[in-house]
């Protein structure tokens, strides 16, 4: 699995967008939010890499960057495949 994310960038306190439901009206709204911790920016290139992120919990390990292309993902997990 090391074979994964070839190109990737580490992030201190990255900047992300969440998704937050409003029951009230049966809508939602993205809400900035700055992460804690440390996490890679990463761009999936492969079908393997796509699957892996499919795996990972939304707002949890996988966030989403406020600008920017790519996907800010939990450093400890990418750490973890080397």
């Amino acid at each position: 699995m090391n074979d994964l994310f070839q190109t990737k960038v580490r992030e201190e306190k990255p900047v992300a967008m969440v998704r937050v439901q409003l029951p009230d009206i049966n809508d939602f709204k993205f809400k900035r939010v700055e992460l804690v911790g440390s996490f890679y920016r990463v761009i999936p290139k492969t079908g393997k890499e796509v699957g892996f992120l499919r795996c990972l919990q939304k707002n949890m390990d996988l966030f989403v960057p406020e600008s920017g292309n790519g996907l800010l993902v939990s450093a400890k997990l990418i750490d973890q495949l080397a």
